[in-house]
């Protein structure tokens, strides 16, 4: 009986998001994109709700960071659930909903998974991609190849942010033929409530720029592409982490030109916690120091393989240190459907990570991280790819004290992680990385 009931229930769904992405549409990928108050979320629940009514789908709700069942859109499930008084169907738990019919709605950090274990949810009808503005490229690269069941459909809902968003990069500027895109802002939201009017109103009084960003959906006014923007590497710079986690690893920009730096960065999970620089480009007591910083053998390190480089490491490799990969940064990326080069990937993996991880508080690092420049190039497979600014063309406008990004190169190298290791959720290199 409750489910003959269920399927004769119609719920009401925003009127453009129902023409334009559920009726006659057969997209995979199905976005809404736009500014804050646009009714995406409200839309994608009942439209979530309403399938899981008539038919037991299985779906899985994703964001990148999910602390607490708190911070999914759990709560927003619930709360159309009961003001359609749609309780009798569906039992509400700690973890999950359930439906009579045997749907259920569950609720995931993607930063928490890798490409391992997220495995678990391969049989999902569909999947909700909640603030996809924050979703890290990495993220994408595991989830999309999972959600992979026949007649499977992704949801994104997405506020604009920069243009260097992984997402953004993906579904906005390329066309995807999978996908379908409905652009929509506060204007179009049939539940904009007067709350939020005032909210809005008043963003627009403090700064219309910037309120037109929040609201109306605007890219933020970066100028020039940075790859990473003053205020994600702010937040790296105040974030702090108290607790050291293993393994260690060391990324180490060695110079090859007078003047440039050489530069390491000691990290411990996602803090790092020791920094050398000198500018005495002598090959013998760069690989004494290096192996100094080091100090023990089991610790993975990531060099850059230009001439010094690569002498410094077979030094180290004659001395009996095994773990070291050295990196050609104009090399192949590991992914090269977004990427033209490693160092590219290299800058873009440190940009996703910025939110997460606690860098020193350097004014010389913040100088020369958001100040790269990138631009997107046509690629192999016909349609644009990311490509960063070379270290000449960096040279000629950035504002900093050296000639060169050697400080933000080592950071990268600290941080980059191109081969996913299920053992420790982001990614181990293969030794000898060459691209």
């Amino acid at each position: 009986m409750p489910q003959r009931i269920a399927n004769r229930i119609s719920i009401p769904i925003v009127g453009k998001v129902y023409d334009n992405l559920v009726k006659d549409c057969d997209k995979r990928h199905r976005l809404i994109a736009g500014g804050r108050g646009k009714g995406a979320s409200w839309s994608i629940a009942r439209i979530l709700i309403g399938e899981a009514m008539t038919t037991p789908l299985f779906t899985v709700c994703v964001r990148e960071v999910q602390k607490t069942i708190e911070y999914s859109v759990k709560k927003l499930l619930s709360d159309t659930i009961n003001n359609l008084g749609l309780d009798f169907f569906f039992r509400d738990t700690k973890s999950d909903i359930t439906g009579l019919n045997g749907s259920k709605f569950v609720f995931v950090g993607l930063r928490d998974y890798n490409a391992d274990n997220f495995k678990s949810f391969e049989g999902a009808d569909r999947c909700w991609v909640a603030e996809a503005q924050s979703i890290s490229r990495r993220s994408i690269n595991i989830l999309r190849p999972t959600i992979r069941k026949e007649g499977s459909i992704v949801w994104w809902d997405f506020n604009f942010r920069y243009d260097s968003d992984p997402v953004y990069l993906d579904y906005i500027l390329n066309t995807d033929p999978n996908s379908k895109v409905l652009l929509l802002n506060w204007r179009d939201n049939p539940w904009f409530t007067k709350a939020l009017q005032n909210e809005k109103d008043a963003d627009f009084m403090r700064n219309e720029e910037e309120a037109k960003h929040i609201w109306d959906g605007v890219l933020r006014n970066m100028g020039d592409k940075f790859v990473c923007p003053t205020p994600l590497v702010y937040s790296a710079m105040k974030m702090e982490i108290n607790h050291i986690t293993l393994p260690l690893e060391v990324g180490a920009d060695i110079a090859h030109q007078g003047g440039d730096e050489i530069v390491f960065y000691k990290r411990a999970g996602n803090k790092i916690i020791d920094s050398y620089y000198s500018r005495l480009q002598d090959t013998v007591k760069t690989y004494k120091d290096l192996k100094a910083f080091l100090g023990d053998k089991s610790v993975l390190l990531k060099i850059d393989n230009g001439d010094i480089g690569k002498a410094v490491a077979d030094l180290l490799a004659n001395d009996g240190y095994t773990r070291i990969t050295r990196i050609n940064f104009g090399g192949n990326p590991s992914d090269k459907e977004h990427f033209d080069d490693c160092v590219t990937e290299m800058y873009f993996n440190l940009r996703d990570m910025l939110d997460q991880i606690d860098i020193p508080n350097d004014e010389e690092l913040l100088n020369q991280l958001s100040q790269r420049k990138y631009d997107y190039i046509n690629g192999k497979r016909g349609y644009e790819v990311v490509k960063i600014e070379s270290k000449d063309k960096f040279k000629e406008h950035a504002h900093i004290m050296n000639a060169s990004p050697d400080r933000a190169d080592a950071l990268v190298l600290a941080f980059y992680n191109p081969i996913e290791d299920s053992s420790f959720g982001f990614a181990s290199l293969n030794h000898n990385y060459m691209g």
